[in-house]
């Protein structure tokens, strides 16, 4: 009987297993067919005019990482072709950046390993923890080969790291201090309109904790972060009322913080705004050759291997809207989290996977105006507590958090998501479905500041992708197989802060510059580089886009049927 039982098993495993082949196989070939039927007009053409001083560039991707890129390469007298999906810069991820720019990393450990796969085990979360900040699609994640791949990365990273994470991790500080500075250096500018335009707020951070305080923590301490090894920002503990006399608006918390860390130099500024205004210099100022190419994504890509040295080379990027004939151009892919997508056109797996993060924007004016509030009552500065941040950026209170794996999907989960996975998504009645997660994050920011109850219930929700790489360090550099190939993406949560720093490096390293002569700034730029990371995966690459595909035509298929009924 267990013999039988284990054949049947057995049989429907390679009946299904055929049936999944077969369809990644027609998902595959209709790919190929939509990106054989791409337009053949030439987009833009470059025509071998680089020079030695002066060199042609494009830029995928038109977030804040993009931006900076095309600003910092601009400014030095290149030319470059900015390349963005959307009809406008910044208006994903760095649209839901909560815009903190401390001198810390958040790192990939056994901690993040076991919060992250608490949304996977959900019978391991604390009963007492009232607010879920993971989440997973279970269905578009483990189907999908290339979380699978990430997926694995990840836990190896966290719970079996190599010999050099530490150090890893401690240079991508060293670089964090850097590229802060360099961002400072800008909001500080005197005539510079920078500040105003992005809500430059220097009154530091307040991380609130709501667990009793033991008895030998019952005064004030100062401590000196940097010796954990993991921030620069100075910082010190405070509790009971000092934390209402440094952020007012607490007060209006049923329950209040025991404590809270006071990060007193930190800053914050919004992403979004940061990344428009960049990117108006770059367009009116004629100065900076930058050309917008706006709905404009690129489906398909054409390399050469070089007999010389068996390098690769970009040599036409294949868009929705022609071609771009590369010519002698520089490629630099700086898409966030959907670089392995991009990368996948070239037959190179990315380890950058999407943690899709919600964000609502409200105006202190229209707060302030319609209500009886004061100012005093809002928040001002960065007020976060475990997983939810609100940010004072200039008239913007900006509320940020959860921690989404949903696939490519950049909009807010439609449907009741079970905490019990995808076996019990099929079984359980609807009454043990969790609530919505957009329902959720509300719920949460008017647990934060309840006297802003009316606004955050009508406030719009943004979703965008987090650039989440697997081992947690940021991706900086040249391909090593491609001789014009370079990649600037994560590592997650605060890949904003670092944009004018990344832009730096990718600016020297256009300009002829080795990761040697960039290491002289006071960090390592080998412990960032691609290499040995971003890897050549030609089959495998072409099972995920088979993968995509599938995913792509259910969601245009559900496209069609709102449609229909609208």
């Amino acid at each position: 009987m267990t013999t039988r039982l284990l054949q049947n098993i057995s049989k429907a495993a390679v009946l299904a297993g055929g049936i999944a082949g077969v369809s990644l196989t027609y998902r595959y070939q209709e790919v190929k067919k939509v990106q054989s039927n791409l337009p053949k007009t030439e987009l833009w053409s470059f025509k071998n005019s680089s020079t030695k001083d002066k060199k042609n560039v494009v830029i995928i991707g038109g977030g804040v990482v993009g931006i900076t890129s095309a600003y910092k390469l601009a400014t030095n007298g290149h030319k470059v072709v900015l390349l963005e999906p959307r009809s406008q810069p910044g208006k994903e991820c760095s649209a839901c950046a909560a815009g903190g720019m401390q001198k810390s990393n958040p790192v990939v450990d056994r901690g993040t390993w076991i919060a992250v796969t608490k949304s996977f085990l959900p019978f391991a979360r604390d009963k007492h923890e009232q607010y879920k900040f993971f989440h997973i699609d279970w269905f578009k994640s483990v189907t999908d080969p290339f979380f699978l791949r990430w997926s694995l990365k990840f836990t190896k990273t966290s719970l079996f790291p190599d010999s050099n994470q530490e150090y890893l991790q401690q240079e991508m500080l060293k670089f964090t201090d850097y590229a802060v500075d360099d961002m400072i250096i800008l909001m500080e500018t005197k005539r510079d309109l920078m500040p105003k335009v992005s809500g430059y707020n220097p009154n530091g951070s307040l991380s609130l904790s709501y667990d009793p305080l033991p008895k030998e923590e019952s005064t004030i301490k100062v401590n000196n972060p940097a010796a954990a090894g993991k921030t620069y920002e100075p910082s010190r503990q405070i509790i009971g009322k000092d934390i209402t006399v440094q952020e007012p608006s607490i007060l209006h918390q049923k329950i209040q913080p025991q404590s809270a860390k006071h990060e007193y130099k930190s800053r914050a500024a919004s992403s979004e705004r940061f990344t428009e205004e960049l990117a108006r210099r770059c367009e009116e100022d004629p100065n900076l050759d930058v050309t917008f190419l706006y709905n404009t994504r690129v489906e398909d890509a054409n390399t050469t291997t070089s007999s010389d040295d068996e390098k690769c080379r970009v040599t036409k990027l294949l868009t929705n809207r022609g071609g771009i004939d590369v010519g002698d151009a520089e490629v630099l892919v700086a898409a966030g989290a959907w670089c392995p997508k991009i990368t996948a056109h070239f037959g190179l797996y990315c380890p950058v996977y999407p943690l899709k993060g919600y964000a609502m924007s409200i105006s202190a004016k229209q707060v302030l105006a319609s209500t009886s509030l004061k100012e005093s009552d809002l928040p001002s500065r960065i007020v976060s507590d475990k997983y939810m941040y609100t940010s004072r950026l200039g008239d913007e209170i900006r509320i940020t958090s959860i921690g989404e794996f949903s696939g490519w999907s950049t909009q807010s989960t439609p449907e009741g998501e079970l905490d019990r996975g995808l076996l019990c998504q099929l079984l359980l009645p609807c009454s043990h479905r969790s609530s919505l997660v957009e329902q959720e994050f509300r719920r949460e920011a008017i647990r934060q500041f309840p006297q802003l109850k009316a606004f955050i219930k009508d406030a719009k929700v943004k979703c965008g992708h987090r650039p989440y790489v697997s081992d947690g360090i940021l991706l900086l550099g040249r391909v090593p197989s491609f001789s014009n190939l370079l990649v600037s993406a994560g590592p997650g949560s605060n890949g904003w802060k670092l944009a004018m720093g990344s832009g730096e490096i990718i600016l020297k390293l256009i300009s002829g510059l080795t990761e040697d002569d960039i290491s002289k700034l006071g960090f390592d730029a080998h412990s960032f580089s691609p290499a040995g990371r971003v890897l050549h995966a030609p089959l495998f690459t072409k099972l995920c886009q088979a993968r995509w595909g599938v995913e792509e035509y259910v969601g245009e298929k559900k496209d069609s049927i709102t449609e229909d009924l609208s």
